[in-house]
């Protein structure tokens, strides 16, 4: 590596096209390190965990609501099976983690409450190339399901207790309420909908001097998904649910902003965290 250190980019892994990097093996120990760390801040709820590809049934990503909503943002899967015009398969790329999870459980039942966390790359078609807007990015989801309220409630906790996790990574992190950006037609009334209700918070820390991004959010769809994928509990009532998204690459970008690029200069308690 040593020999090595003059070619440009190889250590942030720039590549040829903006918004996609590579990581190198020094991040992957830092990914390695938060996904331990997640795993063990919601150990105590989740029943399961996965790791989904990055491509998803284009059918799930329409019950999602995804490619109405954010047509922009979506990523379609083209091919050709006999050597003709590639044409629109029945995949699209993965727009959120999460959206894995909602076809396991539809037309179900929930007897209790209901914990999974997925692990996907996902793709967003990203206008702007600012440091951490990237079109490919790694997004760890815990999602709950349940009753409204205490699902809602569930939300609450989770986020504070991601809040103090990345504080304790000497992240200087702030809890913003939050609307989507990128809504479609009916943009103005969801976003307004979504801060009225208080559906969305982030947590936000610097990548770079003067900018700030959103490293994990919070949301609360109440019956949405239930409804799109037919959950429902025992009572008969839709099921709601919520999420807490990580970006493990922001989250990377962030700690080495706050710590310096050498992980070895980074403080103690910070390594022993991440197990560096």
């Amino acid at each position: 590596m040593a020999a090595l250190s003059h070619i440009r980019g190889l250590e942030d892994g720039t590549s040829e096209i903006r918004g996609v990097v590579l990581s190198s093996s020094a991040n992957e120990k830092i990914v390695d390190g938060l996904r331990r760390g997640i795993g063990a801040l919601f150990a105590g709820d989740r029943e399961e965990h996965f790791v989904a590809t990055p491509v998803i049934s284009r059918r799930t990503s329409e019950r999602a609501g995804y490619p109405t909503t954010f047509p922009q943002l979506l990523g379609a899967v083209h091919g050709s099976q006999d050597g003709d015009e590639p044409t629109a398969t029945d995949l699209v790329l993965t727009s959120a983690a999460c959206h894995h999870l909602y076809p396991l459980l539809a037309g179900k039942v929930l007897g209790a409450p209901t914990c999974l966390s997925v692990e996907a790359t996902c793709y967003r078609g990203e206008k702007t190339y600012e440091t951490g807007r990237l079109r490919s990015f790694r997004m760890y989801e815990v999602v709950r399901f349940g009753q409204a309220g205490a699902v809602e409630q569930w939300r609450d906790r989770a986020l504070r207790s991601a809040d103090q996790w990345l504080s304790g990574l000497g992240l200087s992190t702030r809890v913003v309420q939050a609307s989507d950006p990128f809504f479609g037609r009916t943009g103005d009334f969801l976003a307004r909908t979504q801060r009225e209700q208080q559906l969305k918070w982030e947590i936000t820390a610097e990548l770079t001097e003067d900018l700030s991004q959103a490293i994990a959010s919070a949301n609360y769809h109440k019956e949405y998904f239930g409804e799109a994928f037919e959950i429902t509990n025992t009572d008969g009532s839709e099921t709601h649910s919520a999420c807490l998204a990580f970006g493990l690459d922001r989250i990377t970008l962030a700690l080495r902003h706050a710590h310096g690029v050498d992980t070895s200069d980074w403080p103690l308690a910070v390594r022993a965290n991440l197990a560096l």
